[in-house]
């Protein structure tokens, strides 16, 4: 399995995916940090976090769209970092849960993962080399509640299909 996808490994978009398509979601987690995600199309997810240890970090990713039912999605990604990341939305309750495993290197050194993906790839990558990627990890188990909801980026940067990701 190859470490990047691009776009020549598209895959097909996955039933009812117009009720994420263009959406913009802002929330809070229940601790306190601030996250808004886009959904730009079927295999990707750009991001921002504005408050937590991991504020200041912009980022994009491949992402895997699950339709639980009408309204209830689950998406799932790997970060350069190490990071996974699975979230779960359940968009009449505006409820998200999250289940994050971060890799040593992101969890214990923050700072180094803040900033836009594209100015730090490498730097993240090596977060990714810290510790056991088994045994070495902070699993954060957590619940948000969705503050906004509409169409479009906001203030978000669009990316290109062939930029790498995990």
């Amino acid at each position: 399995m190859s470490s990047t996808t691009t776009a020549q490994e598209s895959r097909s978009a996955p039933a009812h995916f117009e009720e994420m398509l263009d959406h913009h979601f802002e929330y809070t987690y229940d601790n306190g940090w601030r996250y808004e995600f886009w959904v730009p199309n079927h295999e990707r997810i750009i991001y921002a976090i504005h408050g937590g240890p991991m504020a200041g970090r912009l980022n994009y990713q491949t992402a895997y769209y699950q339709r639980i039912r009408k309204d209830m999605w689950q998406v799932s990604w790997v970060e350069e970092t190490g990071t996974t990341v699975t979230i779960c939305l359940d968009l009449p309750e505006k409820r998200i849960t999250t289940f994050m495993a971060f890799s040593k290197g992101h969890w214990d050194y923050p700072e180094k993962a803040h900033g836009y993906k594209r100015e730090k790839l490498d730097q993240w990558r090596e977060l990714s080399k810290i510790g056991n990627q088994t045994t070495d990890r902070h699993i954060l188990p957590e619940q948000a509640t969705i503050n906004k909801i509409y169409k479009g980026k906001g203030s978000l940067q669009e990316i290109e299909m062939e930029w790498p990701t995990l």
